[in-house]
């Protein structure tokens, strides 16, 4: 496998990073800041949460990427969800506007890094030692789970 062919593939991954900001844009366009805070069912996230939640992860994950860049395989946990961080004070535009703003800050930093950089390990809670490029996928798993709960729970506001 040649270089280019693997900066290709890198470089899918960032787009893939790069286009939830703008599924959420469009899976919230109709979505008024009242809708936004409905619950689908008691001790469920509303539309608020998950993208609260977002927001908040992506400053995790990218903080993990730095230290697998710069440090020898580090010890990485598990990133859980804490709901009692979410600021549901804010207006629905401006959370998705914060975490497209992290999430662009994550991209960059994802760009500029080269192959060597994309091996790099850490030793996961979880999953054991992995690459960078495994975690990115990761996040661009968890950003898919997030996007379809976000269909889920429209679909419930929809039938009420």
């Amino acid at each position: 496998m040649t270089p280019r062919t693997l900066n290709a593939r890198y470089q899918m991954l960032i787009e893939a990073l790069d286009g939830t900001p703008r599924d959420l844009q469009r899976l919230t366009r109709r979505v008024d800041d009242a809708a936004a805070l409905i619950r689908p069912a008691p001790g469920a996230w509303c539309i608020k949460d998950v993208i609260a939640h977002l927001a908040e992860v992506e400053e995790q994950f990218r903080a993990r990427f730095v230290c697998i860049v710069e440090q020898d395989d580090p010890c990485e946990p598990s990133v859980h969800p804490d709901s009692g961080q979410h600021d549901l004070g804010r207006d629905l535009r401006e959370l998705i506007a914060l975490f497209a703003a992290r999430r662009a800050s994550t991209t960059a930093y994802l760009r500029a890094l080269d192959h060597r950089q994309w091996l790099r390990t850490c030793v996961h809670q979880v999953h054991g030692r992995i690459k960078l490029r495994k975690q990115v996928e990761f996040l661009i798993g968890h950003d898919n789970e997030h996007l379809a709960q976000i269909v889920r729970i429209r679909e419930c506001i929809e039938k009420a």
